[in-house]
């Protein structure tokens, strides 16, 4: 699998992975993912910070990243990590190999910024998402319940999330 910068032309299979998710999460019974729109996909597309993953030509599912956090990791937030945000499997895609890929890929991100690791959060709610990032290498952090804050939708607002961080070891070169 192969990480790649998003295009515009990639949007429709975009919101599909996106839509998969919703559809996921309601299975699960946790916090739902609002519909993101086009104009707010685009804008992250432009800044390079949304992702697709490929499989040859297929679009396996998509990220995004952000460089800091304080919304959600509030006090924790040191501007040291890259923070993974939205991973969502396409619908005609297999989740084998998709996070690894993305955990592959966020790890030289980071090492190639001179960050500490990469971090990302979950609704503390769903348990198998929990053990699933626990199972990949993710420590867990805490627990934080997200306040009203206009830097983020207002679906996260009153929300407990599990926060989770991977960091390795700084060479002494």
């Amino acid at each position: 699998m192969n990480v790649e910068p998003a295009s515009i032309g990639d949007l429709p299979r975009i919101q599909e992975a996106y839509a998969e998710g919703r559809r996921r999460q309601l299975e699960c019974g946790t916090l739902v993912w609002p519909e993101f729109s086009d104009a707010s996909l685009i804008a992250e597309v432009r800044a390079r910070k949304l992702f697709r993953v490929m499989d040859n030509d297929v679009m396996m599912g998509t990220f995004s990243v952000a460089y800091e956090d304080p919304a959600v990791w509030g006090e924790r937030e040191r501007g040291a990590h890259v923070y993974l945000h939205r991973i969502a499997r396409s619908p005609s895609g297999t989740s084998r190999g998709l996070l690894p890929a993305v955990i592959e890929w966020a790890c030289a991100h980071s090492r190639d910024l001179q960050r500490e690791g990469i971090r990302l959060d979950t609704a503390a709610a769903s348990r198998q998402l929990v053990a699933y990032y626990e199972q990949a290498g993710f420590v867990v952090m805490g627990r934080h319940v997200i306040g009203p804050d206009p830097a983020l939708p207002a679906h996260y607002h009153g929300t407990e999330v599990a926060l989770f961080e991977m960091t390795f070891p700084t060479s002494n070169v």
